[in-house]
């Protein structure tokens, strides 16, 4: 068949290349668990500045407070809600079911309310504009800012944490990046009545982000905050970010911060299939901050901050192929949305092509997720933190309920589990 006459047909070229693909069509086998990392909606700026010309109308520019999701934030959401259920018209029940999804968010009121608006559209029920009668919330789980080692970060309450960031920001190449910008964060003082030569970056980025809020809702920016200043901000910020998720050491940064997250999810979904519960997603409503040490855990950081409502996905699928000796026959699937008017983006493991086996995919992150005896968070490696608990986990029974709650640390029907557990992250 793969002789001169099938090359010399006309439809020859086409063929081939079905050939070719056809097996590994056939090899993608049903998804069988999502995990989702989404980024609230636009909101209002965090703060305002001394000389901010607005500050006098704060009240009255965002009425909800500084902080807080937008209108144009829910519509984000929304929009998203109703691209997973696209996405996922047949994998999800067409109405929400609590044994088939969980979600959790940061105990912020943005992240809240963008886990509600996107549930209204994912799920019919939970849509705005329906029937009393017919209208079903839907329930978001969350934990204190203080108890949230899963979410949140970078980790505040974790002194070897900034050990790291500090031997980063004191390395030779940080500061001469930093003292490029001296004369330009000594201009912004005298524009914005903050002091930032010698204060941490995130001070001049919250700047950036007040201006660009600003901006994008209309507002008018005063005459420094030229597209020039915009651009050294946004650099600076990248720096900030950079020292955060990046090199030096940025494994043992990951495992302080973003690996514990992926580290959960890879735990939910082992679990999930060990005790065959129904649970086939899990959604995580965050920041930009944690989609950014997630992404530096999987060395996919790209020096851009997530936009709003950004949404980075892990789909495992059940391949129909031969069964892989070490992780079965179950591959991962990473996808990146960024851009509501664009599809998705399929990212890639570095070092492991799209899908990924799982193995494989264990095997890589390895390194930047946290060991099983618990990482050190106190500084010179003298106490060994606990990793982070997984997700509440769903099982149909009282006897694996019974064995649950006894010694397998998955939490079965939320009630009975929940304070003997300690909560769920």
């Amino acid at each position: 068949m793969a002789g001169p006459g099938f090359r010399g047909h006309p439809a020859g070229p086409l063929l081939l290349l079905l050939l070719v693909l056809l097996p590994q069509a056939l090899l993608e086998g049903p998804l069988v668990f999502v995990a989702l990392v989404f980024r609230h909606g636009d909101r209002a700026p965090l703060a305002s500045y001394p000389t901010d010309p607005h500050k006098e109308v704060v009240s009255t520019l965002w009425p909800r407070g500084l902080g807080q999701l937008t209108g144009e934030g829910v519509r984000q959401q929304l929009e998203l809600g109703r691209f997973l259920r696209s996405r996922y018209e047949d994998f999800l029940s067409p109405k929400y079911r609590r044994e088939e999804v969980y979600i959790r968010s940061t105990d912020f009121d943005r992240t809240l309310e963008s886990a509600q608006a996107n549930l209204a559209g994912l799920f019919p029920e939970a849509a705005p504009g329906g029937s009393e009668a017919h209208w079903r919330p839907i329930p978001v789980h969350t934990v204190p800012v203080t108890e949230d080692k899963l979410l949140r970060f970078p980790m505040r309450s974790c002194p070897r944490y900034h050990e790291l960031l500090r031997e980063t920001t004191e390395a030779a190449e940080y500061q001469e990046a930093l003292e490029g910008w001296t004369d330009f964060l000594t201009r912004l003082e005298n524009f914005t009545g903050l002091s930032l030569v010698g204060e941490p970056l995130r001070r001049a980025w919250k700047v950036l982000d007040t201006l660009i809020c600003q901006q994008a809702h209309g507002l008018p920016l005063p005459s420094w905050a030229s597209p020039d200043v915009l651009r050294t901000l946004a650099q600076i910020s990248t720096l900030d970010i950079g020292a955060h998720v990046g090199p030096p050491r940025a494994a043992e940064k990951a495992q302080l911060t973003g690996g514990i997250l992926l580290d959960a999810i890879l735990s939910n979904f082992s679990r999930v299939q060990r005790l065959g519960l129904p649970l086939k997603m899990v959604m995580y409503s965050a920041h930009d901050s944690t989609l950014l040490a997630l992404q530096g855990a999987l060395g996919l950081y790209d020096g851009h901050a997530p936009p709003y409502a950004a949404c980075l996905g892990f789909e495992f699928r059940r391949r129909l192929g031969d069964v892989d000796e070490d992780g079965g026959n179950v591959t991962i699937s990473l996808f990146y949305r960024n851009d509501s008017a664009r599809l998705p983006l399929s990212l890639s493991l570095p070092g492991c092509p799209e899908p990924c086996p799982l193995s494989r995919f264990h095997q890589l992150t390895t390194p930047v997720r946290p060991p099983a005896h618990g990482v050190p968070c106190h500084g010179s490696y003298e106490t060994a933190a606990p990793r982070a608990p997984v997700v509440p986990l769903l099982a149909g029974a009282v006897a694996v309920l019974a064995a649950l709650c006894l010694g397998l640390g998955l939490l079965a029907w939320r009630p009975s589990c929940l304070r003997a557990w300690g909560g769920p992250v």
